[in-house]
């Protein structure tokens, strides 16, 4: 964590769309496997994101810790959870605002 500076670096917007492209034509696994090895190249998949707390580690670590989303709209934010009214059948939705992500 104490390295956290390093891992983020900006790219070449232009150059990421056309390595995206490049990947998602690769008709195998071998290819897309060699793709990546030879251009660091690698997509991201969302939910994977979602399932293993990256995305509630961006906010709690990120965005809360680093004061980006104050203490006052951290309540709004809650405050709008709360009127959420979710059927049944969807899953369950979280119940508290970031700043109570442990």
């Amino acid at each position: 964590m104490d390295n956290m500076s390093e891992w983020f670096i900006n790219q070449d917007l232009a150059q990421f769309r056309e390595n995206a492209l490049r990947w998602r034509h690769c008709n195998s696994n071998a290819a897309r496997n060699y793709f990546v090895k030879t251009t660091g190249f690698l997509s991201i998949d969302l939910m994977h994101c979602l399932f293993l707390g990256i995305a509630k580690w961006i906010v709690k670590w990120i965005w809360v810790d680093e004061n980006i989303l104050k203490p006052e709209t951290l309540k709004e934010i809650q405050k709008k959870m709360n009127q959420f009214q979710v059927s049944a059948d969807i899953g369950k939705i979280p119940g508290k605002a970031p700043n109570d992500l442990g």
